[in-house]
């Protein structure tokens, strides 16, 4: 069982003396496995899974003619709802988001800020965020962390994934991965292929909380960005400002939103690679998984995962209907949550009303 290590965030930004209460029975037992192959949260005749191994099996076989080399085994997966949970209560950016309006005693939103917070917390709580709500959020939670530097940020989000889930028991912001899906990066990581997050979320946060699965550098999140500019940089841009010893990186007012069709252009990009393998979990994600799917030159495997688990989860038949028509439509492989894992969270985690503190 996961033991839940409550604290209050510190928004001095200063770290708490309690130990950060990552999942690491559980995600450390899945590491553990040198063959990435011992997949003891799916159901073992879970069509999803076997059709994922056959996949690795035939690409990684050098005497097959689907056979990839190693250096072009590239994997590009969401985060929010393929392996990390979004709705207990509402995705992990928006929830901080909230955190910093609300509840943080060092930071005074502008009436505008409040106004834009209100609306995006009552969208939150009915379910019903539009594309303008949503880009919206980008830009005004990129806003409200400008100039904050960027181990300062570090340290808040550190901080605040500590925090307890409003919807699950036993549970932080920091340790709400699908473990099933960890145990598929694993494997996908013991088998050759590179593997990247790509998240319209912001990529210094997701950079934070994939602390909790260590084999994921860095340098392989993509996301939403707040440009770093120098702390005394000011108004001057990159050639006409020189970095000196006293100066620290800080969160810039410009950004570069990462979703829907932006996932492949960031991948070209950042890579320089067509993927092969595709992971994502809603219609956001399709340009993503199509790019990799029908890639030209390999054998493409694209994988949705369906929020279809209303008990232990809060998805259901319903909300993923849309979903699994698009992965059949696409000729992807669909995972279904009720279905194929037996558990979503580990053991002693369960399903509780949502709050939504603020």
């Amino acid at each position: 069982m996961k033991k839940l290590c409550v604290v209050s965030v510190a928004f001095t930004l200063a770290l708490s003396a309690c130990a950060w209460s990552m999942p690491v029975d559980e995600i450390g037992r899945i590491f553990v496995d040198a063959e990435g192959s011992n997949f003891q949260y799916w159901n073992e005749d879970a069509p999803s899974l076997q059709a994922l191994k056959a996949y690795v099996k035939d690409v990684t076989n050098p005497e097959s003619p689907n056979f990839i080399p190693p250096v072009d085994r590239i994997c590009v997966s969401d985060l929010d709802g393929t392996f990390y949970g979004e709705l207990a209560p509402f995705y992990m950016e928006w929830m901080m988001f909230f955190h910093r309006i609300y509840e943080d005693p060092t930071y005074t939103p502008s009436a505008r800020e409040k106004a834009f917070a209100d609306e995006c917390l009552a969208a939150a709580k009915a379910g019903k965020v539009s594309t303008e709500l949503d880009a919206g959020e980008d830009h005004v939670q990129s806003h409200s962390f400008e100039g904050m530097t960027i181990d300062d940020f570090d340290a808040y989000a550190e901080a605040f994934l500590k925090t307890p889930l409003d919807g699950l028991t036993n549970c932080t912001f920091g340790e709400a991965y699908y473990l099933p899906m960890v145990e598929v990066i694993r494997y996908l990581q013991s088998n050759g292929f590179t593997f990247y997050v790509v998240s319209a979320a912001d990529r210094q946060l997701i950079r934070v909380a994939l602390r909790a699965i260590p084999s994921i550098n860095p340098s392989n999140v993509i996301g939403t960005d707040s440009k770093p500019i120098a702390k005394r940089q000011g108004f001057l841009d990159g050639l006409h400002f020189v970095f000196e010893s006293e100066d620290e990186l800080a969160r810039g007012p410009y950004l570069v939103t990462d979703n829907k069709m932006e996932k492949v252009s960031a991948i070209y990009k950042e890579i320089g690679k067509r993927p092969v393998i595709g992971l994502g979990n809603s219609g956001s994600d399709t340009s993503m998984l199509n790019y990799a799917r029908f890639n030209p030159k390999y054998k493409g495997f694209a994988m949705g995962v369906a929020c279809d688990d209303g008990v232990r989860d809060f998805g259901g038949e319903e909300k993923a209907k849309s979903f699994k028509e698009t992965c059949k439509r696409y000729d992807w492989v669909c995972v279904s949550m009720r279905d194929d894992w037996k558990t979503i969270y580990g053991e002693g985690v369960e399903k509780t009303e949502r709050k939504f503190r603020p």
